[in-house]
């Protein structure tokens, strides 16, 4: 039964943004929702378990084999081709991780807010492969899938609404954890724990959206906390606003 008592939390307004040093928040959708609550978090891996990666990389090359084109391609071609090389995209200014190695956790409550309620699926790899697919089938170009590619069936979910979902993390290691670039998180963390309660709330909510880990050990399900996410305003605008439910 849902709880009716929602949390609300406003980008303008820097409440609730403390990090209590050992938790952390995963945004993602109803679609991947039941195997997290069966497997826990970490467990399965989108890119090579649902063969997301591998799907991308069939989509796009079709794409140009027969040389197709549309202004969402323009728009997301740089992501696209760093998401299939896995590496980083310079944005401006700032590398951004199209690296697919494990799961994301983010510090901040509202950083994962704004992916769960920004990506309508809950994976960057399957909304890629989305575009792409859309692109294939506005052109009357639908591509026949290799056997076995096409695991999660994705056609359906052009047409099947997706909801976001946030997931808290209440436990894990410091050593289950690194950071976007591979390397050890402990220090930072460390670090965060000593310094960000003695900074403001705007200077913490600034740092913590900036904090994300990549989990290297599964989660049990025991440890985590599932939440349907209600919104209003977009995600890129301070008028962005959410709603936590607890599943």
């Amino acid at each position: 039964m849902r709880n009716l008592n929602r949390s609300p939390m406003n980008l303008d307004i820097y409440k609730d943004v403390s990090w209590n040093g050992s938790s952390f928040w995963h945004g993602t959708s109803t679609i991947f929702l039941d195997s997290i609550r069966k497997t826990g978090l970490g467990t399965i891996s989108p890119a090579k378990d649902y063969k997301l990666l591998a799907m991308l990389t069939f989509l796009y090359q079709h794409i140009q084999q027969q040389n197709i084109w549309h202004p969402v391609l323009d728009i997301n071609r740089a992501s696209i081709e760093a998401a299939i090389a896995q590496s980083d995209m310079l944005y401006e200014g700032r590398l951004l991780n199209y690296r697919h190695d494990g799961v994301y956790v983010s510090a901040s409550a509202l950083r994962a807010a704004y992916y769960a309620c920004l990506n309508k699926v809950g994976s960057e790899l399957l909304e890629k492969c989305l575009i792409l697919l859309s692109v294939l089938i506005n052109d009357g170009c639908e591509p026949e899938f290799p056997e076995g590619l096409d695991v999660m069936g994705i056609r359906q979910h052009l047409e099947k609404p997706a909801k976001p979902i946030m997931i808290e993390v209440m436990a894990v290691l410091d050593s289950a954890l690194l950071l976007e670039d591979g390397g050890d998180a402990t220090a930072m963390l460390n670090r965060m724990r000593k310094t960000l309660p003695k900074r403001s709330q705007q200077e913490q909510f600034e740092q913590l959206q900036f904090c994300n880990f990549c989990i290297v050990m599964p989660v049990p399900n025991q440890h985590l906390r599932f939440y349907e996410v209600d919104f209003s305003g977009n995600p890129k605008n301070k008028d962005f606003e959410y709603y936590l439910t607890r599943l």
